[in-house]
C-alpha cells in the first residue's frame, strides 16, 4: 500500500514563554525562562517552589460552541483548546461557521443537567475526514485535588457540577472535538509523559493509512498543584535550585531535577496531497514515528529501550542515523534521565559519519508532562524553517559522561533536513519523531 505523506500545516501552543508559536521560538533563541516562582498555591513547605507556569490572562476563548462550559474546566483542557484554535487558524483549514447540531444537542444536556448552557452553538466549517488524537498524563489532577478539599470542609452540595467533567483525560479531545464539530474518531492517549508524542505519531499513521485526511493532534497539561510537588519530592525528582535563572539545568553536571511546567501543543496535520490542493503553507513533513516498552526500573529511562525506539523511528523513516541533524532530547534536568537519553544517542550514532547537535528546551518551559514531545516537535519545526538550532538554556558546565555528544549551549546557525524528538514516560514508554523540511 502507498504510504501518503504526512505535513504539518498549522500550529498552537502556549506555555510559560507565551501564546504563539514565534513566541516560544523567540523565547528560545533569545534565552528566556519562562521559570518563576508559584503562584497557583503557597509552595512554602516544599523543596521546589519554581514551575514554568502558563499566563492564563493570554489564553482568551472566543465566542463559539461550549464556550460557557470550557471556560470552567480544568486548565489542561482550556489550554488544549485554545492551542487547537489556534492551530486551525494558522491552518487555514477553517470555513465559514455553521450550526451544529452535536452542540445543540449538548446544549440541551447542559441545560438539562446543569440548570443552563450556552444558548448559541457555532462551530467551524471543517472538512469531513478530520480526527483528534490529543496526550495527557495526569488531565484534571488540580480539580481533583480542589474537589476533594471543598467537600471536605464546605460539604457535598458546594461540589461543582463541572467537576467530573473538569478532571476526566479525555475531556481535552472532547472539547476540540466538539467545538470545531468533529464527529468522527477522537482519541486520547494516556501514555504517561510520552503521551503527546505518542497521539502525534498514530495521527501520523492514520493519515498515512489513508484512514484520515487530517488531524488535530498534540498533547497538554497542567499540575501545577501541591499534590504534584508532593509526589515529585518523595521521588526525589524535583530541583532543589531556588533561582529560576539557574534550574532547571539539562546535561549540566550540576543538574539536580526537573521543575514543574504547564503548557499544550497542537498541531494540524494533512495529507500532503490533500495540503498541496488547497494551498496550504507547510512547516515540515513527518517521516518516522515508533513507540516501545521496556525500563529497568518503573520511572527509569532504559538506554537501551530508548536506542530501540530511536532506531525504529529512523527505521519508518528509511534513513539511517547520519541522517538525523538534531535531537529535541527529553531531557529534563535529571541526573540520571539525562544521562540515559545521551547514552542512548551515543550508542544510536556509534559508527556514524556524522553527529547531531542535541538540545533541551526544558531550560525555558520546565517539564510539561504530555505536552514534551508536542512543544519539542513545535521547537523543532522552527528550527527547520530558520536552520537553526536552539539552545540548551543553563547548560554551562559539561559532564564528562557526556563527552563526544554535542550539545547546544548557544544558538547555532546550520543547515538542518531532519530532527528526531523524544519523550518517555513512566512506566517504560518511549516515543520518537522524526519530521523533515520539505
Amino acid at each position: 500500500m502507498r504510504r501518503r505523506r504526512v505535513v504539518v500545516t498549522g500550529a498552537g501552543v502556549v506555555c510559560s514563554l507565551g501564546s504563539t508559536v514565534d513566541a516560544l521560538w523567540h523565547g528560545l533563541l533569545d534565552g528566556r525562562s519562562g521559570i518563576a516562582p508559584v503562584t497557583r498555591f503557597d509552595p512554602a513547605r516544599f523543596h521546589s517552589r519554581l514551575a514554568g507556569e502558563v499566563d492564563d490572562a493570554e489564553v482568551t476563548l472566543s465566542p463559539g460552541p461550549y464556550a460557557f462550559e470550557f471556560k470552567r474546566m480544568s486548565a489542561f483542557v482550556r489550554y488544549a483548546l485554545f492551542a487547537a484554535d489556534r492551530a486551525v487558524e494558522d491552518s487555514g483549514l477553517t470555513g465559514e461557521a455553521c450550526d451544529g447540531p452535536v452542540g445543540e444537542a449538548y446544549s440541551g444536556l447542559v441545560g438539562e443537567a446543569y440548570g443552563g448552557g450556552s444558548a448559541a452553538r457555532v462551530g467551524p466549517d471543517l472538512p469531513s475526514g478530520g480526527a483528534v488524537y490529543l496526550g495527557v498524563a495526569m488531565g484534571g489532577l488540580p480539580s481533583i485535588e480542589a474537589g476533594v478539599l471543598k467537600q471536605e470542609r464546605r460539604g457535598v452540595r458546594k461540589t461543582s457540577p463541572f467537576l467530573i467533567p473538569s478532571l476526566i483525560p479525555n475531556m481535552a479531545a472532547s472539547a476540540i472535538a466538539l467545538r470545531h464539530g468533529i464527529a468522527d474518531e477522537q482519541m486520547t492517549i494516556a501514555g504517561a509523559c510520552a503521551s503527546g508524542c505518542q497521539a502525534v505519531g498514530e495521527a501520523m499513521r492514520a493519515i498515512r493509512s489513508g484512514d484520515r485526511t487530517w488531524a488535530l493532534a498534540g498533547g497538554a497539561e497542567a499540575v501545577t498543584t501541591p499534590v504534584t510537588y508532593s509526589g515529585f519530592q518523595a521521588m526525589m525528582a524535583l530541583s532543589r535550585g531556588e533561582d529560576p535563572a539557574g534550574t532547571p539545568r539539562p546535561f549540566d553536571r550540576r543538574r539536580d531535577g526537573m521543575v514543574v511546567g504547564e503548557g499544550a501543543a497542537v498541531f494540524v496535520l494533512e495529507d500532503g496531497a490533500h495540503a498541496e490542493a488547497r494551498g496550504a503553507e507547510v512547516y515540515g513533513e513527518l517521516v518516522g514515528y515508533a513507540t516501545n516498552s521496556g525500563c529497568d526500573d518503573l520511572t527509569g529511562i532504559s538506554t537501551p529501550h530508548v536506542v530501540r525506539c530511536m532506531d525504529g523511528a529512523l527505521a519508518d523513516a528509511g534513513v539511517a542515523p547520519d541522517a538525523v541533524d538534531c535531537v529535541y532530547a527529553q531531557a529534563s534536568g535529571m541526573v540520571r534521565g539525562d544521562a540515559a537519553e545521551l547514552a542512548a544517542v551515543r550508542e544510536l550514532l556509534t559508527g556514524a559519519e556524522r553527529q547531531p547537535v542535541v538540545t533541551s528546551i526544558k531550560g525555558h518551559t520546565g517539564y510539561m508532562f504530555a505536552a514534551n514531545g508536542p512543544m519539542n516537535l513545535a521547537a523543532a519545526l522552527m528550527a527547520l524553517r530558520h536552520q537553526t538550532v536552539s539552545p540548551t538554556l543553563k547548560y554551562e558546565q559539561s559532564d564528562p559522561a557526556f563527552s563526544g555528544v554535542d550539545i547546544a549551549g548557544e544558538a547555532r546557525k546550520t543547515e538542518l533536513r531532519r530532527c528526531l524528538i523524544n519523550a518517555f514516560g513512566f512506566g517504560g514508554i518511549n516515543a520518537s519523531l522524526i519530521v523533515s523540511r520539505v
